[in-house]
């Protein structure tokens, strides 16, 4: 009689040691064993760049920490977890040390599989990216998120300071061809992938709709709104707000959107806890909020 030895399903312990394994190739400068932790047919992918890690590797020494894992799906041959970790470069010549940003703390979307005993990582996606100091401490305000060479839209940058963030951290910042997105998140919560709220700022350089007026109707006739009320309306500008289910948690949001002279903005508070916003705290923004349109139309 024979017996076939069941295969084993992945375990959050192989997948903590997979990013450990990934992380202390990276400070080894180990390219092949980079490599090896990825699916032979995800190999190619922007990470393992051959030319840039070895202009990395050559200019730097880097120190890798990891600072949190969250799973969130698993089965016997698929995972689906995130993980941040934090880089301290220093360069190998002190000669060539300069003031610039390349300490990050960044957060990744990983998916991974299991194959034939083996696992392997086929999606490796940075979703949140915060610079810090040589020490390892964040760099203040939108310093934080702005990478190398790209510039905060002057309307985003003016429009923060209409807002009580004190508790908040920015931890993310895109560029799109004609948009910017800057996004908070509670300072507890920035390297997470669905934080419990957030606050945005989303620029875009004209608005879609022939109107505000057309752009928040269209936007409080979506069919997957539980609620949605008009709390202010003007020819330029609009607060509104919604209620929704999102995979059965409800989520309550205050959405602010904001005709000016130099783009299109919209700004949002997102409440991701399953329960409405606490009135105390709504008040807040709907307030920040009416104070922020009330200076830009008397401007």
């Amino acid at each position: 009689m024979f017996f076939f030895k069941k295969n084993k399903g992945i375990t959050k312990e192989e997948l903590q040691a997979l990013v450990e394994g990934l992380e202390q190739a990276y400070m080894d400068k180990d390219e092949e064993g980079l490599s090896k932790k990825f699916h032979p047919d995800k190999r190619g992918m922007s990470f393992l760049n051959h030319f840039q890690l070895m202009m990395t590797f050559q200019i730097y020494n880097i120190k890798s920490e990891i600072l949190e894992f969250e799973l969130l799906s698993m089965d016997a041959t698929k995972a689906v977890f995130t993980y941040t970790r934090k880089h301290i470069h220093t360069c190998i010549n002190p000669a060539d040390e300069r003031e610039e940003k390349r300490n990050q703390i960044i957060s990744y979307y990983v998916e991974a599989v299991k194959e034939n005993g083996s696992i392997w990582i086929t999606r490796y996606s940075p979703y949140s990216t915060i610079y810090v100091d040589k020490k390892g401490d964040f760099l203040s305000g939108v310093d934080a998120v702005i990478p190398p060479g790209e510039e905060i839209n002057s309307g985003i940058a003016r429009f923060i300071p209409y807002f009580q963030l004190d508790s908040y951290v920015p931890a993310t910042f895109h560029v799109y061809s004609n948009s910017q997105f800057i996004g908070y998140y509670p300072l507890g919560e920035y390297h997470r992938y669905e934080p419990s709220h957030t606050f945005t700022i989303n620029y875009f350089d004209k608005i879609e709709a022939s109107s505000v007026e057309k752009h928040t109707a269209d936007y409080i006739s979506q069919e997957t709104l539980l609620t949605a009320q008009v709390l202010h309306q003007t020819d330029n500008s609009s607060i509104v707000e919604t209620q929704l289910m999102n995979n059965n948690v409800l989520e309550h949001e205050l959405v602010t959107s904001l005709l000016t002279k130099d783009g299109f903005y919209m700004i949002r508070f997102l409440y991701d806890k399953g329960e409405p916003i606490p009135p105390e705290e709504r008040e807040k923004w709907k307030r920040e909020m009416v104070t922020l349109i009330e200076k830009e139309h008397s401007s």
